[in-house]
């Protein structure tokens, strides 16, 4: 599929500023690998599960190389740089659409994970998905807060220290 200019908007948050959402694209190897870099250990652990230092690139290839209907990425820009994240995967293997999601530290707190993980709900709707999975630290509180504004119901599976929430989209 080519790239979805339609999903390129502009998000004004609540201090003024004006961030540019748009899908990744498989030329911001860069743009990507300098976001995660910049991550603390413990924004890295929550989102990835484990610490890790810097970005592989096989990571980031794959990060950065999605098919816009199965996979999706939409990032966050200001002033060139990634504040934020979200995508979307199919998974053959467990038959389910799983969504991820990272905020810059100093952009956390702001209202942005709400936003992108809204939009990325929106898109995912558009390419005719009903349900999405997200697997969480049992101590990402944030994560789980944002989670609970889907409005539908949270399946809830507890699988070690992690959380598997399913719900409607």
């Amino acid at each position: 599929m080519e790239y979805p200019k339609k999903y390129e908007t502009y998000l004004t948050m609540k201090d003024g500023r004006r961030l540019f959402l748009r899908p990744v694209l498989t030329t911001d190897v860069d743009l990507v690998k300098e976001f995660y870099d910049g991550l603390s250990e413990r924004t890295k652990y929550l989102r990835f599960f484990i610490p890790k230092k810097e970005a592989r690139s096989d990571r980031v290839k794959k990060f950065t190389t999605v098919d816009y209907e199965k996979s999706m990425v939409i990032i966050a820009l200001l002033e060139d740089k990634i504040v934020g994240a979200a995508r979307y995967d199919w998974d053959d293997e467990e038959k389910c659409l799983e969504l991820a999601e990272t905020v810059r530290d100093d952009w956390q707190g702001k209202g942005l994970g709400t936003a992108l993980f809204r939009y990325i709900i929106r898109i995912a709707k558009e390419n005719g998905y009903t349900e999405m999975t997200a697997l969480i630290l049992d101590e990402n509180k944030n994560a789980f807060k944002i989670l609970t504004k889907t409005g539908s119901d949270l399946k809830i599976k507890y699988e070690g220290n992690l959380i598997r929430v399913t719900f409607a989209l």
